[in-house]
């Protein structure tokens, strides 16, 4: 999937998908033709492993290996065409893996001992979490855009350094799905189960011998850089349910690559009449910063959008019920930093 196709999604102008600069011209363009060594390893639709003696061969001959996997769709004229595609309108998967040779291609390449980045082009979340495990690193680049190669190697070479945060989480398994950041608490702990020393199975109840917790969540992103969170405090603790306030922390860049960091605000109800999320996303802030700067953060937040709805059908109404909150911000759903409650009356 390195070259020879641009993986736009559907909706897209007819053959636009052979126009653009492909992850191996962009990573060309960035250092010669002469540094790099490419084999297309496998077709996307085919089990067919007979390129990988030269996937090999030319990741042996390199200092890293870049390979390119994911999923794919077609424009529309194609997709109605009956082209092969696994993402787009009217083709649905039973199972988020890689297709075809591309596991076993990865497999391959891994074993060379070569540090290997994988990336990920694809229009829905990949369930490989063995990869965090055995490859240097794992970039997901979703629908890349025309210029998606360019982007690519900026962020290899160093050149720009990553700042995207996940829009929607990826599960270790198919079987974890539905697996959202803002789930509904259940009425008893989850009981997986272990495998015990003696490598027994101790088989539990859900999830078995598994987890719900997502192999990356919902806002999950990492970038060059790292960021510390302090200081946060509330402009307002006791408000009613018309009320604003305003969420405050102090962000640090305490690495050594100006980066930006996107600031996540979720707030969560600790009791309220009707069972809702865990916790949802009320505001966000992006924010550039040098390496060394600290800048304050401040995020507002509308009470108003902490209700539940109540009533009966065609009877029901938005209402903010007294109670606390506890609002927490962090870098992403499962990297909460610091917290605070306001109190409505």
């Amino acid at each position: 999937m390195a070259d020879g196709f641009m993986n736009y999604g559907d909706y897209v102008v007819y053959r636009s998908q052979y126009r653009g600069v492909t992850p191996l011209a962009g990573i060309r363009d960035a250092i010669g033709n002469d540094s790099v060594s490419y084999a297309q390893g496998c077709e996307r639709w085919s089990n067919d492993e007979s390129g990988f003696d030269e996937a090999v061969a030319a990741a042996n001959s390199a200092d890293v290996a870049v390979v390119v996997v994911g999923t794919w769709s077609r424009d529309q004229r194609e997709l109605w065409e009956g082209l092969n595609a696994t993402t787009g309108e009217h083709v649905d998967v039973n199972d988020l893996s890689l297709v075809g040779a591309m596991r076993p291609l990865l497999q391959t390449i891994i074993a060379t001992d070569k540090p290997t980045v994988v990336v990920f082009q694809s229009g829905k979340p990949l369930t490989e979490p063995w990869l965090s495990n055995t490859t240097a690193s794992l970039v997901q680049q979703f629908y890349p855009s025309q210029e998606g190669g360019h982007a690519l190697s900026d962020i290899l070479f160093g050149d720009f350094s990553p700042s995207g945060k996940l829009s929607v989480s990826f599960p270790h398994s198919v079987g974890d799905l539905p697996i959202n950041y803002d789930y509904y608490n259940s009425g008893r702990a989850v009981d997986p189960g272990f495998v015990g020393a003696d490598n027994h199975l101790y088989f539990g109840h859900q999830y078995v011998l598994g987890t719900p917790e997502p192999w990356f969540p919902f806002g999950y992103g990492l970038s060059y850089t790292n960021f510390t969170y302090s200081d946060f405090s509330l402009s307002r603790t006791n408000v009613s349910a018309h009320d604003s306030l305003t969420a405050s922390v102090m962000l640090t860049n305490s690495g050594l690559r100006a980066d930006a960091e996107v600031v996540q605000l979720y707030v969560k109800d600790l009791l309220a009449s009707v069972d809702g999320p865990n916790m949802l996303l009320k505001g966000f802030e992006k924010v550039f910063l040098e390496p060394g700067q600290t800048v304050e953060v401040s995020i507002p937040l509308d009470v108003g959008d902490c209700g539940v709805w109540q009533g009966r059908p065609g009877k029901m109404r938005w209402v903010v019920e007294p109670g606390e909150f506890v609002v927490m911000v962090g870098s992403g759903s499962g990297d909460l930093r610091v917290n605070a409650t306001f109190s409505v009356g």
